[in-house]
């Protein structure tokens, strides 16, 4: 796995022909990939947050719809992305409008391979290569996996430390980070910024595969659970309330006394949205928290498992290696 210049595009247009000769353009410009085609705004900003596109050509006219509107509302969410109107009408006060409008230029059709190239190749686009671990990841928050997804980020970790240049593990995070955050329904761009800065990554963590791999768990936690909390609001008490409980003992008749709910009903909700009991969620916090403290203190394991409230450093190793498939001892010579 590496990084490198994939530009991703998508094509807004209503008009077939024109959608097979621009797949077939794109096709011959190295390093792009066209991610889809929208011919409503709608199917555009389903696209967008689905895909997220680096460039957008969009056709003017479109019916009812105009594509300075559609790219308007494009970068009012999303203004890392590089919007362009490409079309057959040569009209100069719809170009002073897109222009106006914050549009990054107004094209005329046909347009060729090496001009497709330069307007790509323009932006300041960060991109990374998705190698299977990282699609996987990604594919395993969409399906609301959490263990698959707490998996994957392990394997995905340890080819970005594998493979990558140190120096450009800060930009591949906070790209792998922005994927992540536009899997939540309505996320923007500013929402997005917020949270990049609530998880900024310090130099400390990303020099360390396992630091690197508790942030990415955070990150993936903080998706599940506004997804969660979307539907049943409550439940931000209840995950909270797991954090702030972390070095405690914590039942789920407690949560749900907590929550004002049943114990049936609580369990049937984390079903649902991580695929996992309550009780399997509380031991992989108290895991991740365990794996912070192997490589940031100076604690033994026994240490460690008083403190995240095990009885004793033997039932800790033996949760460890449940959810783990091995000892926390044999954890650390992975990195």
């Amino acid at each position: 796995m590496g990084v490198t210049v994939l530009i991703k595009i998508l094509l807004i247009d209503q008009e077939r022909l024109f959608q097979k000769a621009f797949e077939m353009l794109v096709e011959r410009v190295e390093n792009c990939h066209l991610v889809g085609v929208a011919e409503t705004g709608i199917d555009a900003m389903k696209m967008v947050k689905k895909y997220h596109p680096h460039v957008i050509f969009s056709e003017i006219l479109m019916g009812q719809e105009n594509g300075i509107d559609i790219c308007r509302e494009v970068r009012s969410s999303f203004p890392d992305i590089s919007t362009y109107i490409l079309t057959n009408y040569r009209n100069l006060n719809l170009m002073n409008k897109a222009i106006s409008a914050g549009i990054d230029n107004y094209l005329l059709k046909p347009i060729t391979a090496q001009r497709l190239s330069e307007l790509c190749m323009e932006g300041d686009h960060q991109t990374v290569e998705e190698d299977e671990s990282l699609r996987e990841l990604l594919q395993s928050v969409e399906d609301r996996n959490y263990k698959k997804s707490y998996d994957t980020a392990k394997t995905y970790m340890r080819h970005l430390f594998d493979d990558v240049d140190l120096s450009l593990h800060r930009d591949t995070l906070k790209v792998t980070a922005s994927k992540l955050f536009y899997i939540i329904p309505g996320m923007d761009y500013s929402q997005k910024k917020y949270y990049l800065q609530k998880y900024r990554l310090s130099s400390k963590t990303v020099s360390d595969p396992v630091l690197c791999y508790c942030w990415l768990v955070q990150i993936i936690t903080e998706v599940y659970r506004q997804i969660c909390a979307m539907k049943y609001s409550y439940m931000n008490k209840v995950l909270q309330y797991i954090e702030n409980n972390i070095n405690d003992e914590i039942s789920l008749t407690e949560l749900a006394d907590y929550a004002g709910v049943s114990n049936g009903y609580l369990s049937r909700i984390f079903k649902k949205y991580y695929q996992i009991s309550v009780v399997d969620y509380i031991h992989l916090r108290k895991l991740l928290a365990a794996k912070k403290y192997m490589v940031s203190s100076e604690m033994n394991i026994s240490d460690i498992s008083f403190l995240l409230g095990y009885s004793d450093a033997g039932y800790f190793s033996k949760i460890f290696k449940k959810y783990e498939n091995m000892k926390p001892s044999a954890y650390m010579e992975l990195f």
